[in-house]
């Protein structure tokens, strides 16, 4: 009995010591396989992350990672919460790498963690919400290619 309870504590000392350093949320994904023409592109999502942090006044940053004919690959960032908004002309796959929040979606709520994944249709307004202390890391697949012009404000009921 005394050495299990020893053991207990070993264990529960070593949590808590590892929990801060890797986050208090984990990351799921850490490699995404591209191909773009006879290019075979492997990113690390989580260096490209670290690689381009957001500023401190920043709420929402994309990155681009790149670009075939029919879709387009990005890195997502988002401190707070987007302004409810729609893509008329794509669909987006979005997969949360790190972090946790809810997404409305076409005035419903959808709880998000790392790991999870969400479609989201063309024509149909949403916005993220970030709920989690560090800001939440998503990867985005946009078909057609993701075009600035066609992020479109919205409102929800």
């Amino acid at each position: 009995m005394v050495v299990r309870a020893a053991n207990i504590r070993l264990a529960i000392f070593w949590v808590a010591l590892a929990w801060p350093i890797h986050g208090c949320t984990p990351s799921v994904l850490s490699y995404a396989f591209l191909q773009y023409g006879k290019e075979l592109r492997t990113v690390d999502l989580a260096k490209m992350a670290l690689e381009n942090p957001l500023g401190p006044e920043e709420n929402f940053k994309l990155t681009t990672i790149g670009q075939g004919q029919g879709s387009s690959h990005h890195l997502v960032q988002i401190r707070g919460q987007e302004s409810p908004h729609l893509h008329k002309m794509r669909d987006a796959t979005v997969m949360m790498i790190r972090g946790r929040g809810y997404l409305v979606l076409g005035g419903k709520r959808v709880t998000l963690a790392a790991g999870d994944i969400a479609h989201i249709p063309r024509g149909v307004a949403h916005y993220y919400v970030n709920t989690d202390i560090e800001p939440t890391v998503v990867f985005v697949v946009f078909a057609p290619p993701f075009d600035e012009k066609d992020t479109i404000p919205a409102k929800l009921p």
